[in-house]
């Protein structure tokens, strides 16, 4: 057979077995038989010194540069506001009638997938970009990522101009555990959740990696799209998906309001069965002119929501409760239980949060136990079965000194803590792996054996050693595991982080208590480092966000200094805080009151922020306007004799500007 004829074949014929794996799940030969057909039309290709167009190898791509590029979505890529019940659901179904008129509404009713949301653009038919959600408006470039997955579609069959595709890209789990089990046999650090590993391996620098990783796919969301694009509602979109080859899931279904919750419960019930994860049922207006209509508040579809479904529930047995310490020196009980499978994750450990929650709980090693995850997220020991102890229970041991360093432990409240500081290899192993952190300085190439091993060799004792690092550069090229390479792209991830914003470098501090959002504030209202870290208590509590305790927190902080801030600052160009022009209600205090129409109060709570407000409970002398919708109560009273400005729902759009 001549070269060019079996190229022609073999291609076909990855083509066919891609769909029967991917699509239709029903593979006719085994992994190392497809393995070889790749391998030998690969090496047909490079004989030829010719590249097939839309060749199965283009589905890995050339490595991407070190930072992904950004990417704006046509149509924004929205969360989902939930529901819990049926009761629930209905009061959606009357917001939808309110606004659509009182006519029957048939809703698409399909799982919602417990992975990552990505946005494919096809112009002209052809797949141009695969874009992560990101923040909903701009998110990040990962085409060749994407491509890597072999059953994505590269062009389209009576295409429309433009047009975007969503879909969620995850694990199936007997793939997820074969993961796991190949990163511990390398001494790795395992990935928490199949979700987790999804993205993880999707965000990944290393092209080889992402290939080596059987990413899978459903997809079922229409986004921005040119007018060419003439499909009516759902059920027509899911078919122009399957005639393109685009992966679907099979428990896509079609009703009106009656037949919506007893598909929810079809849904749930098949929950145990599925080999992914699921965490409720997705319900949308089928119709797109009516979804068109109904449009979207905040960062939130009108015509959608998520119904949730309830914690999943098993028993298991305590082996050990245990200690470990945290960035901060607290000292946290945690139990090492029988691995239970909830939600398609193996639960072995469960956090027990404090000395106050191990003592109200009464837990003994060898006690049978509910395991539960919270929100199909965190695992949580619902209670103890103490009618079922058998006298094999033993009692739990509390250290009198640090697990890691020996020093003695105190109390703090209901935290049993170590007040060693940085001197504590742990607290200066967790406080260097929130430090590089993507939301903190995001410094690529220091992962949890890298980090351990810098700490162990005393490269890194205080934060500014970090930017310090390289000195040691021939000694780091002699250990294994630093290749020339990974050492120069360290280097380089280090040197692009030395100009933070101020936002991300009061977070990165790892002040108890101080999240991204009150870093966001904190950097709001202080605009530079330096009036930031000469703060007092005073000051602080003139902030209506700040309370009391982390008031107090960020004072003990900045004047225990444990980091060691002034050394750090002297490596770094910390950006101030610039006031934009979206910020136009910068700094200041709003309080909602009432009800609204078209917002919730979450939401306006969202739009605020957005535009550098500070959302307040309370109304008092330094609040700056009071939005006030029907019913406003008390509030009204009080904003009308401090003489607050106040702001009606009619002219709320104009003063949010939206």
């Amino acid at each position: 057979m001549a070269p060019e004829e079996e190229i022609n074949k073999l291609k076909a014929e990855l083509e066919r077995h891609n769909k029967l794996y991917y699509q239709d799940d029903n593979p006719e030969i085994s992994d190392a038989e497809y393995d070889a057909l790749y391998q030998r039309f690969k090496d047909l290709e490079a004989k030829q010194n010719k590249k097939e167009k839309l060749s199965p190898t283009d589905k890995v791509g050339a490595k991407p540069a070190r930072n992904f590029e950004k990417h704006d979505h046509i149509k924004p890529m929205l969360s989902l506001n939930n529901v819990f019940n049926e009761e629930e659901f209905e009061k959606f179904e009357e917001r939808v009638l309110k606004r659509v008129g009182n006519q029957e509404i048939i809703y698409s009713i399909e799982p919602k997938f417990d992975g990552i949301g990505v946005s494919l653009t096809y112009e002209k038919g052809k797949l141009s970009k695969a874009v992560t959600r990101g923040d909903g408006i701009t998110g990040e470039v990962i085409t060749e990522n994407v491509k890597t997955i072999k059953h994505i579609p590269l062009t389209l069959k009576d295409y429309p101009e433009v047009i975007e595709i969503r879909g969620e890209v995850f694990f199936r789990l007997k793939h997820f555990k074969k993961i796991n089990e190949e990163i511990e046999s390398k001494n790795g650090k395992k990935f928490l959740s199949p979700r987790n590993a999804a993205a993880g391996t999707l965000r990944n620098l290393d092209i080889e990696v992402v290939a080596s990783r059987p990413l899978d796919v459903f997809f079922y969301g229409l986004g921005g799209h040119s007018s060419d694009f003439t499909k009516r509602n759902q059920r027509d979109f899911l078919n122009f998906l399957k005639e393109n080859n685009f992966s679907t899931n099979e428990f896509t279904n079609f009703s009106n309001k009656d037949g919506v919750k007893n598909y929810v419960d079809k849904i749930l019930s098949s929950r145990e069965d599925l080999d992914y994860e699921i965490d409720g049922a997705v319900v949308k207006v089928d119709d797109f002119s009516k979804q068109e209509k109904l449009g979207f508040v905040s960062k939130a579809p009108r015509w959608a929501v998520a119904w949730k479904f309830p914690a999943t529930e098993k028993v298991s047995k305590v082996k050990k409760v245990l200690f470990s310490v945290g960035r901060t020196g607290v000292i946290t009980p945690f139990a090492t239980i029988e691995p239970v499978l909830i939600a398609g994750a193996n639960i072995s450990n469960i956090s027990l949060h404090n000395m106050d929650e191990l003592k109200r709980l009464e837990i003994m090693d060898n006690d049978s136990v509910l395991v539960r995850r919270a929100g199909d997220v965190i695992p949580q020991l619902v209670k103890v079965n103490k009618e079922l102890r058998s006298g094999d229970e033993t009692p739990v041991k509390i250290p009198d000194k640090c697990p890691s360093c020996e020093s003695e432990l105190f109390l703090d409240g209901p935290f049993l803590k170590c007040g060693a500081g940085m001197k504590c290899k742990k607290q200066l192993f967790g406080f260097f792996e929130h430090f590089v952190s993507r939301k903190a300085m995001n410094i690529e190439g220091l992962g949890y054996k890298i980090n351990k091993t810098l700490i162990n060799l005393g490269y890194m004792k205080s934060a500014a050693d970090l930017f310090r690092l390289k000195k040691y550069e021939s000694e780091l090229k002699s250990l294994e595991g630093f290749g020339e390479k990974s050492i120069e792209n360290l280097f380089q991830s280090i040197e692009s982080s030395r100009e933070p914003s101020l936002a991300m470098f009061i977070y990165s501090l790892g002040i108890p208590e101080v999240g991204e959002t009150t870093a966001s504030s904190l950097a709001r209202y202080f605009k530079t480092f330096s009036n930031f870290k000469n703060t007092n208590l005073d000051e602080l509590l003139q902030m209506d966000n700040i309370g009391d305790i982390v008031a107090q927190k960020i004072i003990n902080f900045l004047s225990t200094d444990p980091i060691g801030i002034d050394d750090l600052v002297n490596e770094l160009s910390i950006k101030d805080f610039i006031v934009t022009e979206d910020s136009h209600l910068d700094n200041k205090k709003i309080v909602i009151t009432g009800t609204f129409e078209e917002y919730s109060r979450e939401e306006l709570k969202d739009i605020i922020k957005d535009k550098g407000g500070i959302p307040s409970s309370s109304v008092s002398s330094k609040t700056n306007y009071l939005i006030c919708g029907e019913n406003p109560g008390s509030k009204l009273r009080k904003a009308e004799e401090f003489g607050i400005e106040l702001v009606k729902e009619e002219n709320l759009k104009e003063f949010l500007k939206i």
